[in-house]
Order: C-alpha cells, then structure tokens, then sequence
C-alpha cells in the first residue's frame, strides 16, 4: 500500500473519529432550559421600567423591592369576581408548600391593584388578610399604575355597569428573578399542582 493511500486512510479514520465524538455530545449541545407546564421561562430576563407605587403598609414598592428574592405577582382589583380571589387563593396555597419544602428560598407574592380609587392600602390589607398575610398589596396613581403595566404589556379596561364598575384585564402571573427582572410568565387558569410543580422547576434549577 503506498504512502498516500496510508495518509488518506488516516484521514478518514480521523475524521469519523471526529464524528463519532460530535454526536456523542450532541444531546449536551442541543439541552434546553426546563419548561413550564403553565407557562414559559423567558429566553432571557427582561428588565422593566422604573416605576414607584405603595404597598399597604404605605412603604415605597419601586424596582429595588423586587431584588433580592423570587417575587411573585399578579394584577387585579379587591371587587373582581372570579379570576383574581381565585388566583391569589392558589398563590397562598402554593407559597405555604414552598415555605415549607424550601425555607431557605425568599419567594415573596404581591398583589397590584388596577382599581386604586376604591384599593386603598388599608382596603388591600383587609382584603389580602383573608388570604396570605405575608402577601403585598400595591397601589398607587393612576400614572404610575398605567406605567407599570405598560412596561409588562398587561392590558386593562374599566366596564361601567349600572351598580358599579368592572375590568377587563390580562391574567398572567409574573415572576421575577432575584435580580428584579422578569424571569417568566404563567397562567393562573392551571391548577395549583401544576403551578406548584412550575414554581419547583424554577426555584430548584435557577439561582
């Protein structure tokens, strides 16, 4: 066999060495960040705008409240019907499992009001000791209200009725990492196991 046909053989053999090793790794390469079943982790954490509201101890919530720990939050009003009792029901219940499964992980929920001429901070405290009273409720002005949501695409419409007035408004649920940013999105339509089971992949897969 001549020299050529030696070094061209060692080629091909290098070569599907080669090969062999790149598929080998190829599950590692192409390994996804965990997924939610109600939801969807962020392809990256997004900053939001300043804002400054208060919660209902009346203390400055802004973007510095958010660092720190795993926040959890969630926009509605104290007379909605349905979709808000509700979703704050199932983040009390959810937050009383991870506080115990995971003591050491500051997972902190809040509520922001879309209604504050009727949520008063003294209105949410009353509202939210039914449910959590480690929970946050949040007003603010207008404005400020109007420039939070904006900076999360979260839509809201008053509808007048005769006795009164509702709103029309996004349901998600927005968590936000500890450095503040918004980490991921979920829908309170699933049920508490499943949201518990998505908080868990989150908390247990991410700093």
């Amino acid at each position: 066999m001549s020299k050529r046909n030696i070094i061209f053989i060692l080629l091909i053999l290098t070569g599907i060495t080669g090969l062999f090793t790149y598929f080998q790794s190829l599950p590692s390469l192409l390994e996804k960040k965990p997924t939610l079943v109600s939801g969807k982790i962020l392809a990256r954490p997004m900053e939001i705008d300043r804002f400054e509201l208060i919660d209902q101890k009346n203390e400055v919530f802004n973007n510095k409240s958010l660092e720190g720990g795993w926040t959890v939050l969630f926009f509605g009003y104290t007379n909605c019907p349905d979709v808000c009792p509700t979703t704050i029901y199932k983040l009390a219940e959810i937050k009383n499992e991870l506080k115990e499964d995971l003591s050491s992980t500051s997972f902190n929920t809040v509520l922001v009001t879309l209604d504050p001429d009727r949520d008063s901070a003294d209105r949410l405290k009353e509202y939210i000791g039914y449910f959590d009273e480690s929970m946050l409720g949040v007003t603010g002005t207008y404005e400020n209200i109007q420039s939070f949501t904006s900076s999360l695409s979260v839509f809201y419409q008053r509808i007048n009725k005769e006795e009164g007035y509702d709103f029309n408004h996004t349901a998600s649920i927005f968590v936000f990492n500890k450095d503040g940013s918004l980490f991921a999105t979920m829908s309170p339509a699933n049920t508490i196991g499943e949201l518990t089971q998505d908080f868990y992949t989150i908390l247990n897969n991410f700093e």
